[in-house]
Formats: C-alpha cells, sequence, structure tokens
C-alpha cells in the first residue's frame, strides 16, 4: 500500500511541474515550433515537376498536425488543467508566428526587383 501512495505522489509532482505557467508555455512554444518546422519541411516537397505529390504530402501533413495539436491540448487539459491555457495560448501564438515568419521570408525570396 505504502509503495501505491508514493508512486501517486511522484505521478503529481510531475504533473504539478507542467502546470507551472512557465513549463506550460515553453512546451507549447516548443510544439508550436515544431509543427511549423514540419510545415516547412512538407511544403518544400511541392516541385514544379511533381506538384501533385508534393500537395499531397502537404495535405497528409496538416491533418497528421490538426490531430497532434488536438492530441496535445487534450492531454494537457486532461492532465495538468491549471496549466491548459498557458499552454494552448502560447502553442497557437508560436505556430501563428512560425507560418507568418514563413509566408514572408517565401514571398520576399519570389519577388523581383523592379527597380
Amino acid at each position: 500500500m505504502r509503495d501505491s501512495c508514493e508512486g501517486i505522489r511522484k505521478i503529481s509532482a510531475q504533473s504539478s511541474l507542467f502546470v507551472l505557467p512557465a513549463v506550460a508555455a515553453a512546451l507549447g512554444a516548443l510544439l508550436g515550433l515544431l509543427l511549423t518546422f514540419i510545415s516547412r519541411r512538407a511544403t518544400a516537397r511541392v516541385t514544379p515537376g511533381d506538384a501533385e505529390r508534393g500537395m499531397a504530402i502537404v495535405a497528409v501533413m496538416m491533418g497528421v498536425r490538426m490531430i497532434v495539436v488536438i492530441a496535445a491540448l487534450a492531454a494537457y487539459f486532461f492532465l495538468a488543467r491549471a496549466g491548459f491555457l498557458y499552454f494552448g495560448i502560447t502553442l497557437i501564438v508560436a505556430f501563428m508566428a512560425g507560418l507568418a515568419y514563413e509566408a514572408v521570408k517565401t514571398t520576399r525570396s519570389n519577388t523581383t526587383d523592379t527597380s
């Protein structure tokens, strides 16, 4: 009986770490940036020579990213509910900021100098 109580205390102590705002925000930012990197790698597969295959890869990766985000949000909601808001907001902001950065970077590299 005593061993099971110690195991529960260890799990409780570990999950209490995830409810800290700094830890939750850091994990959200890390996952958001990781998803942005995955998005960038998927869009790099779209080439003029094989656009259909590239777009299929992008579509599959979009579905995978959506499933990962839903699973991460659900896990955080059920396991560390007190840190859910920090995790979720930071995840969304980091992913959107990464996509905005990639969009600006891509449009700048594709524009020609008209002067």
